[in-house]
């Protein structure tokens, strides 16, 4: 039987194109790599790797034999996680993705309460932007998405493992340097045409499988793309061009005269959403629904302007 090691190992083979860039990875002797892999070729009777002096590469057995080995790790890491629920009851770790539009401040005071709740459950709390929360739900990087966005992809729109709930409704604002050519009327509607000239700020679609959707403002003018809002509206404040934001992160700087709008007929993401992967549900992810709570909640904590806050939840 191919051990779960030797799976690893020629996953980083396979990687680095090189047994020796390999072994220093995975804190070995290149001839403890070459050695599992030639086992493992003796093993199954099949050449893994191309070889020659300067790389490896795999053979189309290889190729197959790498996508395979890919599943079976992931496999045996949600056997062994799902079987820990099974014992206690409680997940061993849970998957967490917060979309860049809600404020960032509000998971600290729920990751604050669910360790004092479940201080041996390790959770993982990454960023993700508009469609790419529904791909890493949909492909099992997290358990729980925060700030899903109302456009659900079909694939997941079909699929009963999946369930959401609404945080309400979101409004948007153009905004841009009082010091920016487009702020000299601020009174009269800009039309998609007024921003030929201008550069356009746009924050980056994440998704990585699952269509892109996204900012309507990137078919117009010199588009520029950045990673979060933070970014967006520092590069606005600046002047360096126009963006496009929810009103509870352009708030706090146009309170400040940092920023202005101006309207413009867009059509822009109007609701956003909680989404989760119904499937094998703990304890620790059904505490998290729980203390996430009703609209009104949501809509208070996660896409509300928070007086002097900017600094938590615009990130």
């Amino acid at each position: 039987m191919i051990q779960t090691e030797a799976l690893q190992i020629i996953q980083a083979v396979a990687h680095f194109g090189s047994f020796a860039t390999a072994a220093r990875h995975l804190h070995k002797v290149p001839s403890a790599i070459s050695y599992t892999v030639r086992k493992v070729e003796e093993q199954l009777d099949v050449q893994l790797f191309f070889r020659d002096s300067r790389k490896v590469k795999l053979t189309p057995a290889g190729e197959h034999f790498v996508a395979g080995a890919e599943k079976v790790l992931n496999q045996l890491h949600k056997l062994a996680d799902s079987t820990c629920q099974v014992a206690t009851g409680v997940e061993s770790e849970i998957y967490i993705v917060v979309d860049n539009i809600v404020n960032q401040g509000g998971i600290h005071s729920m990751v604050a309460a669910f360790k004092e709740k479940f201080p041996d459950v390790t959770l993982y709390i990454t960023p993700e932007v508009y469609i790419g929360c529904w791909d890493a739900l949909y492909h099992d990087r997290c358990q729980l998405a925060i700030g899903a966005p109302i456009t659900i992809p079909e694939e997941i729109e079909c699929n009963n493992r999946f369930e959401w709930r609404t945080m309400g409704h979101l409004e948007w604002h153009l905004v841009m340097s009082p010091d920016h050519p487009l702020a000299a009327d601020l009174e009269t509607p800009l039309t998609t045409d007024d921003l030929a000239d201008s550069t356009t700020i746009v924050v980056l679609d994440t998704s990585r499988v699952l269509h892109h959707g996204g900012d309507s403002l990137a078919n117009y003018g010199k588009k520029m793309i950045v990673p979060d809002f933070r970014q967006a509206l520092a590069c606005a404040k600046q002047g360096i061009g126009v963006t496009m934001a929810p009103t509870h992160f352009t708030n706090h700087f146009m309170k400040e005269g940092k920023l202005v709008t101006r309207s413009i007929p867009l059509t822009y993401n109007q609701e956003c959403l909680i989404a989760w992967n119904r499937e094998h549900i703990g304890a620790g992810l059904q505490w998290c629904l729980d203390w996430l709570g009703s609209e009104q909640t949501l809509t208070d904590l996660w896409l509300t302007y928070r007086e002097g806050n900017a600094a938590v939840d615009i990130s």
